[in-house]
C-alpha cells in the first residue's frame, strides 16, 4: 500500500477538471473547424463562375415570377413579396440608364434621380422582361450564407459530441474501476483472501480499494491467528490427554497391588496410597488445564522452570518411574551420579516427562533386556539418557509420536534439549538440561 501521507485528489475536482478540459477541447475543435471550413466555403463561393451559375439561377426564378405575376414597369414594388421569399439576393433594376427599384428600399422618380449607384461591369447585368417591357438587373447574393449556416450548426453538433465524447470517456474509465473493485470484492467473498485488490489513481475510489486490500489482509491475519490458536489448542489438549494415561495406568497398578493384599506391611501400603494420591493430584492438575484450554482461552505458555539440586529435583521421581517399570515386569539398571550442583527444571513438566517415557518403554521395550538410565554431566548440561532394547514385531505396535514430541515441546520450554535415537534394535532418549555447578 502506498503512503498515507500521500494527498488524494477528490472526485469532485476530477469531475471539475475532465468538464473544463472536455469544455475547452470542444472550444477549441468549434474555432479550429470553424474557421477552417469557413476558409473552404469562401475558396469556393469566390469563383466567377459558380456566382455566376446562382445569378442565373435566381434570374430564372425572378423571370418566372414577373411572368406569372404580370409585373410592369409601374408595379415593381410588387417584387418585394419576392424578396421576401428570397432574402439572400440584392436586385437593382435600371430602366434607359435610370434606376427604378433597389430591394433595399423604395424610391420614387426623384430619389432614383438624386442616388447614385455605383457602376457595375456590364456582364453584371441580366434582362428581365416586364410585362410592358425589358429592364437590366442587377443581382448580388449571399449565396455562401447557407453554407455557413450548415457549417455552423454541423461545428456546434460536432463540439457538443466531442465534450459528450470526452466526458463520457473520463466517466468510462471510473465506471470500468467500479465495475473492476466489485469483481475483486466477489473473488474476496469467494474466500480468496491472497487476491490483492487492483488499485489506480488517488481518490476517494482508490482510497476505497486501499481499504479494502487492508481490511483483506486483516482479516487474513485474524484467520490465521484463529487457525494458530485452534491448532495449538488442539495440542495442548491433545498433549494432555495423551499425559493422563500414563499416571493412570500406574493409579490402576498401585490399586490392584492393594487390593490383591499383596502388600501386608502397613508402611508399605501407606507408600503406595502416598503415590496414588500424588498421582491422582498430578491427574487433577492436568484436568484443570484441560479444562482451561477446552474453553479456547490459549494463552502464551509461561514456564515457571527454577534451579533446583538435581538429587532433590530428580531422585525420587526417578525412584517411582523405576519402581513403576519393575512393577511391569521390566528390568532396570539405573546408574545415576549425583554430583553437587542444581539443574534447570518445571516439577509439573518433569513428571509428564518421565509419565511419557515410561508409556514409550512399555510398548516398545523387550522385557528379556535391561532398561539401562545413567546420568552424564557436562559444562553446563546434565544429561539423563534412557535405553532400552525393543521387541522385534514393534512396527506392528500402534505408534503414538504424541509422547515424544511432547517431551521435545516441554524440554524446549524449560530451556533444555531432547534427543532421540532410533534403530530397530534400541531405541534411547536424552535429556539434557540446564545445569550449574555448586
Amino acid at each position: 500500500m502506498k503512503a498515507k501521507s500521500e494527498r488524494s485528489i477528490s472526485l469532485y475536482l476530477e469531475w471539475f477538471l475532465l468538464l473544463f478540459l472536455a469544455g475547452i477541447l470542444s472550444v477549441l475543435f468549434f474555432v479550429v473547424s470553424r474557421f477552417v471550413i469557413e476558409q473552404q466555403i469562401d475558396r469556393y463561393y469566390v469563383n466567377r463562375n459558380i456566382v455566376q451559375n446562382y445569378n442565373e439561377k435566381y434570374i430564372s426564378k425572378l423571370q418566372k415570377y414577373v411572368t406569372k405575376q404580370g409585373i410592369s414597369l409601374e408595379e415593381l414594388q410588387r417584387l418585394d413579396e419576392w424578396i421576401i421569399h428570397n432574402r439572400m439576393i440584392y436586385l437593382q433594376i435600371r430602366k434607359d440608364d435610370k434606376w427604378v427599384y433597389c430591394s433595399d428600399f423604395s424610391m420614387d422618380e426623384i430619389q432614383s434621380e438624386a442616388y447614385d449607384f455605383s457602376p457595375y461591369p456590364s456582364d453584371s447585368y441580366y434582362d428581365i422582361e416586364l410585362s410592358d417591357g425589358t429592364v437590366q438587373v442587377f443581382i448580388m447574393g449571399m449565396y455562401s450564407y447557407n453554407a455557413y449556416t450548415i457549417a455552423l450548426v454541423a461545428d456546434i453538433i460536432a463540439s457538443c459530441l466531442m465534450f459528450l465524447v470526452f466526458t463520457m470517456f473520463g466517466i468510462r474509465r471510473k465506471i470500468r474501476y467500479i465495475n473492476q473493485l466489485s469483481r475483486d470484492i466477489e473473488i474476496l467473498e469467494g474466500g480468496n483472501l491472497e487476491y490483492e485488490v487492483y488499485t489506480q489513481g488517488n481518490d476517494e475510489i482508490t482510497n476505497l480499494a486501499k481499504g479494502l486490500n487492508a481490511m483483506r489482509i486483516s482479516f487474513k491475519n485474524q484467520i490465521r491467528e484463529i487457525e494458530c490458536l485452534t491448532k495449538t489448542n488442539q495440542e495442548m489438549v491433545t498433549e494432555i490427554s495423551h499425559d493422563l494415561r500414563t499416571p493412570l495406568t500406574s493409579v490402576l497398578l498401585y490399586a490392584e497391588i492393594l487390593q490383591n493384599k499383596k502388600c501386608t506391611d502397613e508402611e508399605e501400603k501407606q507408600k503406595y496410597l502416598d503415590k496414588i494420591i500424588k498421582k491422582i493430584q498430578f491427574m487433577k492438575n492436568l484436568s484443570d488445564r484441560l479444562l482451561e484450554y477446552s474453553a479456547y482461552h490459549v494463552e502464551e505458555r509461561h514456564v515457571q522452570a527454577e534451579y533446583i539440586s538435581s538429587h532433590k529435583g530428580l531422585y525420587d521421581e526417578l525412584s517411582d518411574m523405576c519402581h513403576y517399570l519393575e512393577e511391569q515386569g521390566l528390568k532396570v539398571k539405573a546408574d545415576m551420579q549425583w554430583e553437587k550442583g542444581n539443574i534447570l527444571i518445571y516439577e509439573e513438566y518433569l513428571i509428564r516427562i518421565l509419565d511419557n517415557i515410561s508409556s514409550n518403554i512399555l510398548k516398545y521395550a523387550d522385557t528379556q533386556a535391561l532398561v539401562l538410565i545413567w546420568s552424564e554431566y557436562y559444562e553446563n548440561e546434565m544429561c539423563i539418557t534412557f535405553e532400552n532394547a525393543c521387541i522385534n514385531n514393534h512396527e506392528d505396535i500402534e505408534s503414538y509420536s504424541i509422547g515424544i514430541h511432547n517431551v521435545k515441546m516441554m524440554m524446549m520450554e524449560m530451556d533444555g534439549r531432547c534427543e532421540v535415537m532410533q534403530t530397530r534394535e534400541r531405541f534411547r532418549i536424552c535429556l539434557r538440561f540446564q545445569y550449574k555447578k555448586g
